[in-house]
């Protein structure tokens, strides 16, 4: 027993050493600065989570806008391979008219008269090359002369001022 007596007295003495209390306060700040530190990785995990969950929100909805404009495409593009289809058909339409059409005019003269109207319609033959081009759209030179020529015509037709009208009564 006296040894055990011996031993605790010992143990007692070593535990009030100031080196050893000094040692337990390094280790008890030593714990609470690691606990501080897993706090701060926590919370920048946590934001980085959060800038991660934004950031493929973001991705989500450009990649969704993305295939927005691609599928508005394809559907104008079939429109446009539809204008151009029934374009091609016309023309076609037009080719197989040639030289086949027979019109009928009771009377010659009419048929003339007709003639002398619209050439276009009644001699197909000899546009059969250029049947294409008969059919395109005005030039743009074309088109910019009929705008100059409305925009004369505008100047000089001025609307009628009611005013000046009513301030002669």
């Amino acid at each position: 027993m006296y040894n055990d007596l011996k031993k605790f007295q010992a143990e007692l003495d070593r535990r009030n050493d100031v080196k050893y209390a000094s040692k337990v306060e390094i280790d008890c700040a030593k714990a609470k600065e690691m606990k501080n530190e897993l706090f701060s990785h926590q919370e920048t995990i946590s934001i980085m989570s959060q800038q991660k969950e934004a950031q493929i929100k973001l991705y989500k909805t450009r990649e969704d806008k993305e295939l927005d404009k691609v599928i508005a495409l394809e559907n104008k593009v079939k429109v446009l391979d539809n204008i151009v289809y029934k374009t091609n058909q016309s023309v076609q339409t037009m080719n197989m008219l040639n030289r086949n059409c027979k019109t009928s005019f009771v009377k010659p003269k009419f048929l003339k008269k007709a003639q002398r109207a619209n050439p276009r319609l009644y001699n197909i033959g000899c546009y059969n090359d250029n049947l294409a081009l008969m059919l395109a759209p005005k030039s743009d030179e074309v088109i910019r002369l009929e705008k100059a020529s409305r925009s004369k015509m505008s100047d000089l037709i001025r609307p009628f001022v009611y005013e000046k009208l009513n301030n002669l009564y």
